[in-house]
């Protein structure tokens, strides 16, 4: 799976998009308080359509960002799984039901707040291990639909489950579910993490109170299960909405704004008095859920019963709806979007981090196969660093590492990639190399460079760099052999002198030692 993230620059672009859609939206709500006449109450309708349109689009969004966090400690679960290498179901529950996987589970919720557990399953259906406490109490979750569905089905993707009520606290908590495979593809368990209703519920209730009276605020799964809504009705939590409106209401977004009207009974509303109702519902981009937002008629013409000064207190009260939802969504998607990209990139020199870097060699590996071409990688080692370090200081060091970043960088086409993996290591990829020829000109251009004097914290330093190369499919099938075997040759130009650059493997050793002087 792909990591994507977002430069600081787009997170400012993006921001500004959404401050000014909520500008935007307050002049238009500003306008249309001083149309009058017969207009007033067909302008009222349309500016509450395109609001609580634009709210449905905002809650859309707040979800896409939970469920995204909540997916990624998942995934980083499954991936602690992949490392350690499990063939059979007895390793998987000596791992899974192991003091260490429990403080795994447990540093995984405590740090992300939106989480309230995370679980290991076994194949029967027993609980494992949990982050809440150690040993796990004796449950086993066997009649759970993501349980029944992964156990038969074979699927890699995460399964989004009916919410249940929790035995401990009483909360409402809907689960986040893969399946675990042995080493044939057999069925060993299943890792949950669970997320309360209270993280939207909380929310759509403090959106739904500022709107006013009979909004209904929903969240659905994409077959229409009820996962929480505001005001709660519990004893609909977990049913399935058989009414059009929702249908409806998605088949107009195609072309507008998605906002349809009826006065047919509701889903919340079965014995109750047919109301007329604004019903706008949005797809979640990337997961399987639906945000709806309800509002009655009482509501949205309001202020076609007021007089003009009744009229200019509620497009006030809009506007304020407005920023609230815009400034909840951006708060959130900052810190989503700046933690995601802190968490692959190095903190001085904003390359790619070790992590960001596997996944684009996993990518790039995962094209030359199919393309039949080659890549190489580059390991790239700062022979003389610690001694800057000792003899100018860390921030002489710091400044020799960011200008070493930079001159690596203007060696490479736009497609290559470095990345710095440790205090004084780096590592570039170069898809589509060519041949051997072709990634010693890279590697000797890059090693070129750095022998330029540096000017940091007022000393002028020089630095080389010792490069190992290993060449795809020729040194390694995989990411793991290619990144082993670079860096082998990498100690091996160390042992010629330091300055060179060698190929991995090479009989000839194909080598460029430094100038003796």
């Amino acid at each position: 799976m792909s990591v994507s993230f977002e430069p600081k620059s787009i997170i400012r672009r993006n921001s500004f998009f959404i401050v000014g859609g909520a500008l935007i939206l307050a002049i238009i709500f500003a306008i249309n308080a001083v149309v009058s006449g017969y207009l007033l109450r067909r302008n009222t309708v349309d500016d509450r359509a395109e609001q609580i349109a634009t709210l449905s689009l905002i809650l859309a969004e707040h979800t896409s960002q939970i469920i995204f966090s909540a997916n990624t400690v998942l995934q980083s679960i499954e991936d602690v799984i992949a490392l350690e290498r499990i063939q059979n179901e007895k390793a998987y529950r000596e791992f899974a039901s192991s003091k260490k996987s429990f403080e795994l589970l447990a540093e995984k919720t405590k740090s992300n707040p939106i989480l309230d557990v995370a679980t290991f399953v076994g194949s029967d259906g027993k609980v494992l291990n949990f982050s809440r406490s150690f040993p796990a109490p004796e449950i086993n979750l066997s009649d759970r639909d993501y349980f029944t569905y992964l156990k038969t089905h074979d699927d890699d993707e995460t399964f989004y489950s009916v919410p249940v009520r929790n035995k401990g606290n009483g909360k409402w908590v809907f689960y986040l579910a893969k399946r675990v495979n042995g080493k044939n593809n057999e069925f060993l368990g299943v890792i949950l993490t669970g997320v309360s209703v209270e993280v939207f519920s909380s929310l759509y209730e403090r959106i739904g109170i500022n709107i006013g009276d009979g909004v209904g605020i929903t969240l659905y799964r994409t077959d229409k299960t009820l996962l929480t809504r505001w005001p709660l009705v519990e004893s609909l939590i977990g049913k399935v909405n058989t009414n059009p409106f929702i249908d409806q209401s998605l088949a107009a977004a195609v072309e507008g704004n998605g906002v349809v009207f009826s006065s047919e009974t509701g889903f919340s509303r079965q014995n109750a008095e047919p109301v007329m109702r604004m019903i706008s519902y949005r797809k979640v981009n990337q997961y399987p859920f639906i945000v709806g937002v309800v509002v009655p008629e009482t509501l949205y013409l309001s202020n076609w019963y007021k007089n003009a000064f009744g009229v200019l207190i509620a497009s006030v009260l809009s506007i304020i709806i407005i920023f609230i939802g815009a400034y909840t969504f951006l708060l959130s998607y900052r810190r989503s979007a700046e933690n995601e990209y802190r968490a692959h990139h190095d903190s001085l020199t904003q390359l790619p981090n070790r992590t960001l870097f596997s996944d684009r060699l996993s990518t790039a590996l995962t094209v030359c196969k199919r393309k039949q071409s080659e890549l190489a990688l580059l390991f790239i080692d700062l022979d003389n660093l610690k001694t800057i370090n000792d003899v100018s200081g860390h921030t002489a060091g710091d400044a020799v590492l960011l200008e070493v970043a930079k001159r690596m960088q203007l060696c490479l086409r736009e497609s290559d990639t470095v990345a710095r993996i440790g205090g004084d290591e780096f590592i570039v990829l170069l898809p589509d190399v060519g041949t051997e020829e072709a990634a010693m000109i890279v590697a000797e251009k890059i090693r070129s460079a750095l022998m330029d004097p540096i000017d940091a914290d007022g000393y002028s330093l020089t630095t080389s760099a010792s490069i190992g190369i290993a060449i795809f499919p020729f040194h390694g099938l995989n990411a793991t052999d290619l990144m082993n075997n670079a860096d082998a040759a990498m100690y091996a130009a160390k042992s010629k002198g330091k300055n060179a650059i060698v190929i991995y493997g090479d009989r000839t050793v194909k080598t460029i030692l430094k100038d003796l002087i």
